[in-house]
């Protein structure tokens, strides 16, 4: 029983990890999709559909890589070192990505518009076109990727003061004495600590006067 349970356990975990990374995979498609699309619809900065490319490709890599991993047997450890010597540069390109996504998207919030694309001209000329604009989806898209980094790594660190908490709280475990039986170790139990003797009781006279 104790096995159906523990097999049932590591399933459960294992399908949960699936299920994270298929997540993980179709958001840098979507990411990919609108910054091929949308890629001359944001002249506020021209740079953030690029960070949409390049951070969608990166994840649809690393996100593969992922769920390749997951199918691996854990007796293949070269295929797990390769994989792992895969992700460590796509990690660091991923980083220099997400450091320049911070200054082109946060850069642009106090001046981007996302509803007018166009400006209205004079009487006499025509409308020409807003230099502040960017397509919304392209914009709060990128926005969205980057603050929930920074909400995971909130999160991850509430979860972890949490644990070292009450850890804390709990304290060292007490120590406990075995409890040693004086009959079957062989110890005389009229002999005191420390080497000092206690008194024996008397034994009664048991013989017959003469």
């Amino acid at each position: 029983m104790r096995y159906f349970i523990t097999m049932a356990t590591v399933t459960s975990i294992t399908a949960c990890g699936t299920c994270v990374l298929v997540i993980a995979l179709l958001i840098p498609i979507f990411a990919l999709i609108i910054g091929i699309t949308k890629y001359d619809e944001c002249p506020a900065n021209d740079n953030i559909p690029i960070y949409l490319i390049a951070v969608g490709v990166i994840g649809i890599i690393s996100s593969s890589l992922g769920l390749w991993r997951q199918f691996l047997s854990p007796d293949d450890v070269k295929k797990q070192r390769c994989i792992m010597c895969l992700q460590c540069p796509l990690t660091i390109v991923w980083f220099v990505f997400f450091i320049l996504g911070n200054i082109w998207v946060y850069g642009t919030l106090s001046k981007v518009e996302t509803e007018n694309k166009m400006l209205e001209g004079t009487k006499k000329g025509p409308a020409v076109p807003n230099p502040n604009y960017c397509n919304p989806w392209v914009y709060w898209l990128a926005f969205f990727m980057i603050t929930m980094v920074y909400v995971m790594l909130l999160l991850m660190c509430c979860v972890l003061c949490g644990v070292g908490y009450f850890v804390s709280k709990s304290g060292p475990m007490e120590e406990t004495t075995p409890i040693v039986n004086e009959e079957s170790s062989g110890a005389d139990p009229y002999t005191a600590e420390e080497g000092k003797e206690t008194p024996r009781p008397e034994q009664p006279d048991t013989t017959a006067p003469q």
